[in-house]
């Protein structure tokens, strides 16, 4: 799940390639060295750099500027790659074999004549054990080993239902940063906020390092050319990052939906998909 210091991270990436955009081995767009920081500078380090004529770009969280935002909970789970399946179903006429590897979590499904019958897999399981569990529950059905033969039939198909975690949402907050430009000069405070400003402009969503977005939306600018003297020039930019509150769980592929169908005049009945 992404925390306050994701955030962060993320700005100063952005931050980072906005001043390099052809990577940190070329210029920067302002033709001198850019230092990208989280916090607030220490004054020794940022008096080095302004007389060495670079630009500092610092990322601080404003206290007492976030508020929560939470909403639509459980409406879009971030889903991960679903894996392959560890077990294997072959199929061949009237037979159907188990094989491949154990994994409990998975469940076997067969469709004979459009009826699902499924087993979850356990650890102590094997082919054999997961062939008898679903002839089992088969009419009609009997097992050899890891075969199982199906009478009465004319069609048969096969699914595995597999684990896979998922990023569940389960709260949203919004938190104001403030991204301060420190320069020698006045031309490079102005160029350096410019390029900010537009990459951001560019990009009103962002990708946390847990793969969720994240809204970014500027909330101001304010200038200070206070330190002139120390020769600081200094720009404010305010952005406002609502970002996601996760937890990953684990949830099972479907292998087959059941649907109630209840007709106005009659009985209802189930219908398998």
């Amino acid at each position: 799940m992404a925390d306050i210091s994701d955030v962060i991270n993320t700005l100063g990436s952005l931050a980072g390639a906005a001043m390099y955009p052809n990577g940190n081995t070329q210029p920067s767009v302002v033709n001198t060295a850019v230092v990208v920081r989280s916090g607030w500078p220490v004054a020794q380090q940022l008096k080095a750099l302004m007389a060495a004529g670079d630009v500092m770009v610092t990322i601080y969280g404003m206290p007492g500027m976030g508020k929560n935002t939470t909403r639509f909970l459980g409406d879009d789970d971030a889903q991960a790659t679903i894996p392959a399946p560890n077990l294997a179903i072959t199929i061949s006429g009237n037979q159907v074999t188990i094989g491949g590897a154990i994994k409990a979590g998975e469940a076997a499904t067969l469709k004979v004549n459009y009826q699902p019958y499924s087993y979850a897999i356990q650890a102590s399981d094997t082919v054999n054990t997961i062939a008898a569990a679903l002839a089992a529950l088969i009419p009609q059905a009997t097992v050899n080993g890891a075969v199982i033969t199906l009478s009465a039939v004319f069609d048969i198909k096969a699914a595995i239902s597999v684990p896979v975690a998922v990023q569940q949402e389960i709260g949203r907050q919004a938190q104001v940063f403030m991204i301060v430009i420190w320069a020698p000069t006045e031309p490079l405070r102005d160029a350096a906020a410019r390029a900010l400003e537009l990459s951001f402009k560019q990009q009103p969503r962002i990708v946390m390092p847990d793969n969720t977005w994240a809204r970014l939306l500027m909330r101001g600018v304010t200038q200070t050319d206070g330190s002139e003297k120390q020769q600081i020039y200094r720009r404010n930019l305010l952005y406002e990052v609502e970002y996601a509150l996760t937890e990953t769980v684990i949830e099972n592929t479907v292998t087959h939906l059941g649907v109630n169908i209840a007709p106005a005049n009659g009985a209802s009945f189930n219908v398998n998909i």
